[in-house]
């Protein structure tokens, strides 16, 4: 690996440290047990970490507060099951750093469709680069299974950005016949630093 890349790889490692430490803060409040499913790479870990651990600092440190599945590729039913097993409130999908976004909508769709297929019926929190991927939900809205498991769940949650305000945006997700709304629930501003990391992480290109 070059000494650029290896700078580009560090700074994004920080970016997702930095967005982790908002979205344990803010998207995993007022959950009892969260159960994170992320891809097992670099850059998801380290923000998958980061969420758990800044969630169990605010207020939650104690037993089987948090846990995190790897989503392997062809494994999303085995770690579905092991969400539903741990006894999750709420279940995280956080993952698409270092992926095509392509391959973050199929993911998704993979990881929801697990989900259904185990029986979960918590909330589902929403990392942003996978509701970006999936066009706002609309690309798994257009599966009639996975439409009606959406429709189902009590909660359903998503993040967003807006570097140019300097602010992480906390989102409910509405989902109507009409496809998928926002209704924030919680804002936090962020650091220059981390607005301009988010300004130049952009999607890996297909």
């Amino acid at each position: 690996m070059s000494a650029t890349s290896r700078a580009s790889l560090d700074q994004e490692i920080y970016l997702r440290s930095l967005t982790g430490y908002l979205v344990g803060r803010h998207l995993l409040a007022g959950f009892r047990k969260v159960a994170v499913l992320t891809y097992p790479d670099r850059i998801c870990s380290a923000m998958a970490a980061a969420a758990l651990a800044s969630y169990e600092a605010s207020g939650n440190y104690r037993d089987a507060a948090g846990a995190v599945f790897l989503l392997e590729p062809g494994k999303e039913d085995a770690a579905a099951g092991s969400a539903l097993r741990y006894g999750a409130d709420a279940v995280y999908l956080s993952f698409g750093g270092e992926q095509k976004m392509s391959d973050v909508a199929s993911l998704t769709a993979r990881a929801v469709g697990a989900l259904a297929r185990a029986g979960y019926r918590g909330a589902l929190l929403v990392h942003v680069r996978a509701w970006l991927a999936t066009k706002q939900l609309s690309s798994l809205l257009s599966d009639p299974t996975l439409a009606a498991y959406l429709r189902g769940l009590g909660d359903v949650r998503v993040f967003t950005a807006d570097a140019a305000a300097r602010k992480f945006l906390f989102n409910r997700v509405r989902i109507g016949e009409s496809g998928a709304a926002l209704e924030r629930y919680a804002e936090a501003e962020i650091t220059k630093e981390h607005a301009d990391l988010l300004r130049i992480s952009l999607p890996p290109p297909e």
